[in-house]
């Protein structure tokens, strides 16, 4: 009996485990093993009782509220086990509640026996073995919902034997564990319906229980059986675009989708076995010499007559913390490929037509200029000395200045997010920059800590300017510090010096293109520089006290330099 009773607890718990599962997270194949698990409990503790009772009518009470457990098991088992796995799935929610119908039958013919004795024939004691048990002699529909039963029972048996055999870990673990878990049971009824040895009075079915409850809750707290919903194979990975692939750990294939046979030009039996960097012939190797864990690469593969480009990313298949193997999911990008390469031609031809026209522009303004110088000399010195000819003389040599300053500037912008982001390192940008500068009576402290940021390759133009903008506009500056720190997940980059810093009116506007005493356009190309992987540049000086820029570089921008 305490076997029983532990059955029927084990049971309990695992009931409630799934219904958790369905009413958190909406499982729909739990609401099924909830039902499962409370037919055993119903089925283990009305059998315990049967047996601890010695008087026949009580024995047959408890014998016939069993089948509150027994008639809707089988029933909640196909459902579940088609749910699962994925298998007839729409068949199953299409006919649930039609499969319940033979069960209420089953249970109303059950009580109302004595009227018809349709379901028991009859039944009585029996105390060969010492101790008194009740024996039931079958009636014809007994037998009809049996093989009902069985059906169902075995239906789902084979959709998890199906999953097993076809899916690789975590799912094929799962099946594996649904499967022991179902079989123990069923073995054991089978054993008592055919009288089989000590087995014909006795039913071991509630007692195999304790062992199917044993199983199923270390496979949910070891394998996640509740908690990672298993791959309807056939209408999910092989319907996909992109190529499947679980390798083991000798890289060696054991699970393929259609489209990654088709990449390969190979059949699945061909494929399954091989060394998937020998997938795709020679000269492509997929996984290569890549590090361990989750990563990414690109890969061309020759299809027909025609190149194609494709992204493969890798991610380790776990189960618990152990690895069974890895998982490669390889997706088109051809057309995004083609997208690029014209946009990098267009881009091409549109920066020639901008050195041409740049060119030219500033051929023009170099004539204008020595036009203007040549004028006037030749103003005779009467005119000369005029305030106004002066004046307007000023004024021209300033636009032309203006013009020439702005047209050399659309150069530098011209190459912004031109070339692909880099790693870079923070103080070695710097020092770059700061060489410029050598022997001009600035100062630099450059802090070294090793840390690099993803930045577009004109970041240390950035530099420059910001150390030029500090020798332009400091008045005094004859100091200028670098330094970069972790605060929270972002880096901060803080470049100040010990000019005469920036009035709060201008903190914001000096970032703004055309402003300042010169041309307006260098802390303007900085912010563009940055913005472009996610960096902002603030002004957090005090007047007076010195200038102090502050670039806030985003979570997953910036890494510690590799050790080399």
């Amino acid at each position: 009996m305490g076997a029983l009773i532990f059955s029927g607890l084990i049971s309990t718990l695992l009931a409630i485990r799934a219904y958790k599962a369905f009413n958190y997270r909406n499982l729909p194949f739990s609401k099924h093993f909830v039902i499962i698990m409370l037919c055993m409990a119903l089925w283990s503790v009305n059998y315990a009782f049967e047996i601890g009772s010695m008087d026949i009518e009580y024995k047959y009470l408890f014998a016939r509220l069993q089948y509150l457990g027994i008639a809707f098991a089988p029933v909640a088992w196909f459902l579940f086990a088609a749910e699962y796995s994925g298998v007839c799935r729409q068949l199953a929610r299409r006919y649930e509640k039609p499969l319940f119908i033979f069960p209420i039958v089953a249970i109303l013919l059950m009580l109302t026996n004595s009227i018809h004795g349709l379901y028991f024939e009859g039944y009585y004691l029996d105390f060969t073995g010492g101790f008194p048990l009740l024996v039931f002699k079958h009636g014809a529909f007994f037998w009809i919902f049996y093989i009902y039963s069985f059906v169902l029972i075995f239906a789902g048996i084979f959709f998890f034997f199906r999953q097993f055999v076809r899916l690789t870990a975590p799912y094929g673990t799962q099946a594996a564990i649904a499967l022991s878990a179902a079989c123990v049971p069923v073995l054991g009824n089978i054993l008592h319906i055919s009288d089989i040895g000590p087995f014909e009075f006795f039913d071991p079915t509630p007692f195999s229980f304790a062992i199917t409850g044993l199983i199923l809750f270390w496979g949910t707290i070891e394998h996640e059986f509740l908690n990672i919903i298993p791959v309807a194979r056939q209408s999910v990975i092989e319907s996909m675009n992109d190529g499947y692939i679980v390798v083991d750990l000798s890289n060696s294939v054991v699970d393929i989708n259609k489209a990654a046979l088709e990449l390969a030009g190979k059949g699945r039996k061909e494929a399954l076995g091989t060394n998937i960097n020998e997938l795709f012939g020679e000269g492509v190797e997929v996984l290569g010499n890549s590090p361990e864990g989750r990563f990414g690469r690109e890969i061309s593969l020759q299809i027909g007559l025609e190149t194609k480009f494709f992204t493969v990313s890798v991610s380790p298949l776990l189960t618990r913390d152990d690895e069974e193997g890895e998982l490669v999911m390889i997706h088109d990008i051809t057309e995004i490929y083609r997208y690029q390469e014209a946009l990098k031609q267009a881009n091409k031809k549109i920066n020639l037509m901008s050195n041409i026209t740049r060119h030219d522009i500033l051929n023009q303004v170099n004539v204008l200029s020595g036009y203007t110088e040549l004028i006037s000399e030749m103003l005779p010195s009467d005119v000369k000395g005029d305030p106004r000819i002066s004046k307007y003389l000023r004024n021209l040599n300033k636009g032309i200045e203006t013009i020439h300053s702005q047209i050399i500037f659309t150069k530098d912008y011209q190459e912004l997010g031109v070339v692909s982001p880099t790693w870079q390192s923070i103080s070695g940008l710097a020092k770059e920059a700061a060489f410029a500068f050598s022997g001009q009576g600035l100062k630099f402290s450059i802090e070294d800590n090793g840390l690099e940021v993803y930045a577009d390759p004109l970041l240390k133009k950035a530099f420059y300017n910001l150390f030029d903008n500090a020798r332009t506009h400091g008045d005094h500056v004859s100091e200028i510090e670098v330094n970069s720190y972790i605060t929270g997940e972002s880096v901060v980059i803080e470049i100040k010096d010990n000019g005469i810093g920036v009035s709060p009116v201008m903190k914001e506007l000096i970032f703004e293109k055309s402003i300042g005493r010169n041309t307006g356009l260098g802390l303007f190309l900085v912010r563009g520089i940055l913005s472009i992987t996610g960096m902002e540049i603030t002004e957090t000086g005090i007047e007076g006290e010195g200038a102090r820029f502050e670039i806030k570089v985003p979570p997953g921008n910036w890494r510690r330099a590799s050790p080399q």
